[in-house]
């Protein structure tokens, strides 16, 4: 058979796309394609065979094309694919983790806070969804052939926060035929989601399995298959070294300006000078990513696009469990108005946490010039690749918004020795994450050494160090893409700034960077 031409791939990765897209219609209304918005994905077994059989043909494919005049594309289809059927064969959660809870009320959610169409308009999509509901959740049962655990345990904790979430978007709806179909499919819903809960507390959790782990050989495979430029235990002495410098780093700023003060006295002093209320708090995160904003812009440190805004909103129920802290939702690849949405976690009973100089640190980290930002840039470029590599090259997503705290600091927007504090104590976080992420996914840590390393070093509560150990393990080798990230992006700057000198440009070097869109490692070398 003759080679694909460029005009081909684009074509067969189009087809690809938009196939994958029905298969996954929660997925597709986060992209913002909006005809699939009425439906869940398929429960059963037959949703990741089809998965299977799509990736079996589009591998076919790829390996039969050429590269054009974009040899980056083809290149990035192709680790896309490798890494796609890595996550479908060998971590397998779909076969492990319960992913209908999240499914349902990721679906559900941001149809109901993403103003892409009138309200009414999404809430007959959102009434559909709930309709498909209990259909759903017992199709899903069958999936569920190698339970773990604590995956389940996840998972129960997000079931249980979706009622609230149901009878959120019901009383958004005007009296009337919407509202009654909308109360009724709520109520159906939330039945079919206790039913849910009590088989998987009955049934599953007695036979579910302890915490599975890919082990070191299998760590080493995603790895290479991620492509990064050096092996897990290059990255693991790197988050260990990074560990003690930034150890050190801290105990030498509490010692210069808190004289007699343990960094534990320093840290209860700075998280006591916090918001009065959840209100208070979510006011000074948007009140501080104003402020991150309009420094971004005024520094000249990137371009930012047109049509962006960043929203921000209390994590829901169903969610937090799994964000702990705060966490960010891009705008939609094709949504003509590029919302992000915000998510915090102010827990009345922790609201220390949210004190000026992490509100300054995090906003930063997730909206400019972080994930926000990234995302922003990332949807104007029209390849379909990059668009599904933002779910693989997490070394840029998660390395960027990290890399951005520490540009932030450099350019004097974090300032003041309270904020390097409590940024000092998220970059020994990040190290922490890449030790445990290697160790924990290798084998050779447990859960609770994990929490262990949190609680010392991290300074967490022990509820916020197991929360993110749970969410360490079913993610492995995401954890270690903060620092990692970070460090190969300062890595590339300097290479860069040798290379061009004094016509290095600061603002030139991040806008090449972002409006390439989601790339590997290994591929951005070939950006410059």
């Amino acid at each position: 058979m003759a080679a694909h031409s460029t005009i081909d791939l684009d074509a067969l990765v189009r087809r690809f796309f938009e196939r994958m897209m029905e298969l996954r219609p929660v997925e597709a209304s986060f992209h913002g394609l909006h005809q699939h918005d009425n439906r869940l994905p398929e429960g059963g077994l037959e949703g990741p065979r089809q998965l299977l059989d799509l990736l079996d043909g589009f591998e076919a494919d790829l390996s039969r094309a050429e590269s054009g005049e974009d040899p980056i594309e083809l290149e990035a289809a192709r680790y896309w694919a490798a890494l796609a059927r890595h996550q479908l064969e060998e971590i397998r959660l779909w076969a492990r983790m319960p992913e209908a809870p999240d499914q349902i009320g990721t679906g559900i959610f941001l149809l109901f806070v993403r103003d892409y169409a009138p309200l009414e308009v999404r809430l007959e999509s959102i009434a559909a969804r709930l309709e498909a509901v209990p259909a759903y959740l017992q199709a899903s049962r069958g999936q569920l052939q190698e339970p773990v655990r604590l995956w389940c345990e996840v998972a129960l904790d997000t079931a249980r926060g979706l009622s609230a979430l149901f009878r959120s978007v019901a009383a958004a709806a005007p009296a009337g035929p919407l509202r009654r179909r909308l109360d009724t499919a709520a109520a159906g819903a939330s039945h079919a989601v206790e039913e849910y809960c009590r088989w998987l507390e009955g049934e599953v959790l007695p036979r579910a399995g302890a915490v599975a782990v890919i082990g070191e050989a299998g760590f080493h495979e995603l790895m290479r298959l991620r492509r990064l430029p050096d092996p897990p235990d290059r990255i693991l002495e790197l988050g260990r070294s990074a560990l003690v410098q930034f150890r050190a780093e801290r105990d030498e700023l509490v010692a210069r300006h808190w004289p007699g003060l343990s960094a534990q006295e320093v840290a209860e002093r700075i998280w006591a000078d916090h918001p009065a209320t959840v209100e208070e708090a979510l006011t000074s995160y948007g009140e501080s990513i104003a402020e991150a904003r309009s420094f971004v812009e005024r520094r000249r440190l990137a371009t930012l696009p047109a049509e962006e805004e960043l929203l921000v909103e209390a994590t829901p129920e169903f969610l937090q469990p799994v964000i702990p802290f705060a966490a960010y939702e891009p705008p939609a690849r094709f949504d003509a108005n590029q919302l992000g949405i915000y998510l915090v976690t102010p827990n009345a009973d922790a609201l220390g946490e949210h004190n000026r100089p992490s509100v300054l640190n995090t906003s930063v980290h997730e909206g400019y010039p972080g994930h926000h930002l990234q995302f922003a840039c990332a949807n104007r470029h029209p390849s379909l690749v990059r668009l599904l590599c933002a779910d693989t090259a997490i070394e840029l997503i998660e390395g960027w918004a990290h890399y951005s705290e520490q540009l932030m600091y450099e350019e004097g927007f974090l300032e003041g020795p309270e904020t390097r504090f409590v940024q000092l104590l998220g970059l020994i976080w990040r190290a922490c994450r890449v030790v445990i992420d290697v160790e924990l996914s290798c084998g050779r840590m447990g859960m609770e050494e994990a929490v262990e390393l949190l609680l010392r070093e991290a300074m967490m509560t022990g509820e916020m160090a197991r929360a993110e150990v749970r969410r360490y393990a079913y993610t492995p080798g995401y954890q270690l893409s903060y620092l990692y990230g970070r460090h190969l992006l300062l890595e590339l700057r300097e290479r860069q700034r040798r290379r061009e000198g004094h016509a290095f440009d600061l603002r030139r070097f991040h806008d090449r960077l972002l409006s390439a869109s989601a790339l590997p490692a290994a591929l951005w070398e070939r950006l410059f």
